[in-house]
């Protein structure tokens, strides 16, 4: 980026108690180099049908921020069914992209964004504890961003979705800002100025180990060096108190259908997803995310009929079989490795199952009623 900020503009006009509504107009001027007569920011919303009635203190908002090349409206669609109890704010970049470091755009997005979330908080119906940010690839990147630069302790929950930290955000052991212009030109892209980003957000990541655009395990891509993405959530825990080692690799949780692996710093409210999904996002990321913003609650699940606890696997230190214990009759059994792929698995008498697969680690999904009831890790010793 060659210029950063020159003149930020005004406020939009909002009235404190109004409510906001989906014919309400967010729309952002800002004036800047690129556009020194001014722009619009176009804003997309959509605000819940609740049948009038508003949650006891607002509604929770979530602001998505869309990838290169995307747009607020792609980012409504894409998350109204997943986050159906939130007011969705979905703003558009100039030139249809966000300024991180070798974009064509200049534009001041962390003082638009900024400035967004003040006007929303103004809202009778906006709860002004429950702002999130949602972003996805380079909409993440700016999400990071966010996370680091804005101070606004409105702002609780921040979503990282296909793009982790970079080294020009986190480098030096600090967290950094840019003080002026951001150019790929520059050392770390211009982010020069050590930053400390307030600790009282949860914050989640999610990666895939099979994306083809930003590398899950770091490198060099899109003009940045990405730290890993196991690493880059570790570095955010620990600045936030986490004391412990790194939970990284066979560590991770598996959780999920299609499977993912939850690497969880539960007291720093700090989380990170690995999936397969290459640069976009599956079913089971999705309902973390879900999950994760504390949306609707799930409706009644399979675990509330049965006790998965009491399900046990016993592994045949002979053969590449295994047993579960206390199955229940409607349950399927299927079988996945560390990839998510679905393996050959023959099922034999008294709840007893044979596995045609190599030596390594696997993961015994049971489902009942295509709910996904417990993983149990087994290893296959031929």
């Amino acid at each position: 980026m060659k210029t950063r900020l020159l003149l930020i503009c005004t406020l939009c006009h909002t009235l404190y108690g109004q409510e906001l509504s989906n014919s309400t107009n967010l729309d952002q001027f800002f004036t800047w180099s690129q556009e020194p007569s001014g722009y619009d920011f176009p804003v997309a919303l959509y605000v819940p049908d609740n049948g009038g009635v508003v949650p006891e203190g607002g509604y929770p908002v979530c602001i998505l921020l869309h990838g290169g090349g995307g747009n607020g409206d792609q980012m409504i669609n894409q998350f109204s069914s997943v986050l159906s109890c939130h007011i969705l704010i979905a703003p558009s970049g100039y030139q249809n992209s966000w300024n991180i470091c070798q974009e064509n755009s200049d534009a001041p997005d962390t003082e638009f964004i900024g400035l967004l979330i003040d006007t929303l908080q103004t809202f009778a119906n906006v709860n002004p504890d429950k702002i999130r940010i949602l972003g996805s690839s380079n909409g993440a990147a700016l999400a990071n961003r966010l996370f680091i630069e804005n101070d606004n302790v409105g702002v609780d929950r921040i979503v990282a979705l296909v793009s982790q930290l970079n080294t020009s955000q986190y480098h030096d052991t600090s967290f950094y800002k840019p003080s002026g212009s951001t150019d790929a030109a520059l050392p770390n892209c211009g982010y020069n100025t050590m930053a400390n980003p307030i600790t009282s957000r949860a914050y989640l990541s999610i990666c895939n180990d099979n994306d083809p655009s930003i590398p899950y395990n770091g490198g060099l891509s899109v003009g940045v060096e990405f730290i890993p993405a196991e690493e880059a959530a570790y570095l955010i825990a620990q600045y936030k108190g986490y004391i412990g080692s790194m939970i990284s690799g066979m560590m991770g949780n598996p959780i999920g259908m299609p499977l993912i692996f939850e690497y969880a710093y539960p007291e720093q409210e700090v989380y990170h997803i690995r999936g397969n999904a290459f640069h976009g996002a599956n079913e089971s990321q999705l309902d973390y995310v879900k999950a994760f913003l504390e949306d609707c609650s799930l409706p009644l699940s399979s675990e509330d009929l049965v006790n998965p606890e009491a399900i046990q696997l016993i592994a045949n230190a002979q053969t590449s079989s295994f047993r579960l214990t206390n199955l229940p009759e409607q349950a399927e059994v299927c079988v996945v490795n560390n990839l998510g792929q679905s393996c050959t698995i023959h099922k034999n008498q008294y709840s007893s199952f044979t596995i045609e697969e190599p030596a390594g680690i696997y993961y015994v999904q049971v489902l009942v009623n295509n709910d996904l009831l417990k993983i149990l890790p087994y290893y296959n010793r031929e």
